[in-house]
């Protein structure tokens, strides 16, 4: 009896399968690498977006509330300007200060009710006056693009009515 031997070993076209699956896998976890790494970056810019959007809510705030006692209270204005002081200099800001306009609610004419809306038109209208809407964008340059960021909006009343 003869016996055959056989070589123990992996032939070329299984070695040429092998590598071209470990090839398209390490080109999958490369991508997947360099999406994570973008994706940080991203999460890091809006962190540091939402600080300062926070510190200049805070300063257009405390303004505002220094100002009440001595009867100011601001009108609508719209500025901007870049975060150079706080070393972020990439870092853009828009302040925008805005008159709230109350709708006055529809009621039903006649009687008691035109009274109602009468009043319920003027508390509108002293309302609008001594309210503001104050709104912070805070965006970054991003590959010599503006990038919008996020707002911050809130609203001020002004306790000792319209000036």
């Amino acid at each position: 009896m003869i016996s055959k031997k056989r070589n123990k070993g992996f032939t070329l076209l299984e070695v040429m399968v092998s590598v071209a699956i470990l090839a398209v896998s390490l080109l999958a976890l490369m991508n997947l690498q360099s999406q994570s790494i973008l994706a940080s970056a991203r999460a890091e810019r809006l962190l540091i977006a939402t600080l300062l959007a926070k510190q200049k809510m805070s300063e257009v705030l405390l303004e505002i509330e220094k100002g009440i006692p001595k009867g100011e209270f601001p009108d609508e204005k719209e500025e901007k300007g870049v975060f150079e002081e706080e070393k972020y200099p990439d870092f853009f800001w828009k302040l925008a200060v805005k008159k709230v306009e109350l709708p006055t609610p529809s009621l039903p004419e006649g009687g008691e009710t035109e009274v109602l809306g009468q009043a319920m038109q003027m508390l509108s209208e002293e309302l609008s006056k001594s309210s503001r809407e104050i709104r912070v964008e805070v965006g970054w340059m991003e590959f010599e693009e503006e990038e919008p960021g996020l707002t911050l909006i809130t609203h001020v009343v002004n306790p000792l009515g319209a000036r």
